[in-house]
């Protein structure tokens, strides 16, 4: 074999494996993350639960207390909200990021909607483009979600209800 021939052979071979490497793993990619830190935010699934029918119970009861339509139109409440994985990796990429501040907003409908940004070290509200140029994606109904350049934040949640699903996993 001649030095044209293995190269004709090897150079494929090697921007097969070099190219390769810069697809970004799928499937059961792992974010990293610092397991002291994140341990001081764990509970347990009794204890989240236990929080989350506290809400349910509170949210029934003012319900009860304020009869008509008030709540429905002017303050109609989620009893939770979700969020794509790349929206947030999108938010915890920001420079700077340390955190994630989730504020309570209010949209036309008068639902309680969940405003997300990112947050630096010292606890202030990162201003930032987490999508830029045009690849913000228009939803219709939804205006948040087509801000380009600037300064921008995550919303469009799927509400729950009625978009609730609870899958165990171990």
């Amino acid at each position: 074999m001649n030095q044209n021939s293995i190269r004709n052979i090897l150079l494929p071979i090697i921007l097969v494996l070099v190219f390769s490497q810069c697809t970004p793993p799928q499937g059961d990619f792992k974010i990293p993350f610092d397991a002291v830190k994140a341990s001081r935010h764990v509970i347990s699934m009794e204890e989240a639960e236990s929080l989350k029918n506290g809400f349910q119970d509170a949210k029934k009861e003012l319900y009860a207390r304020i009869p008509g339509k008030y709540l429905d139109s002017a303050f109609n409440l989620p009893d939770a909200e979700l969020f794509n994985r790349d929206a947030l990796a999108a938010l915890l990429n920001a420079k700077g990021a340390k955190n994630l501040r989730i504020y309570l907003g209010r949209d036309e409908k008068g639902q309680v909607r969940f405003v997300l940004l990112p947050v630096d070290s010292a606890g202030v509200d990162i201003q930032v483009t987490l999508i830029p140029g045009n690849r913000a994606v228009s939803v219709p109904g939804i205006s948040s979600a087509t801000a380009q350049g600037g300064a921008q934040a995550m919303e469009s949640g799927q509400r729950c209800p009625p978009l609730c699903k609870t899958v165990e996993t171990k």
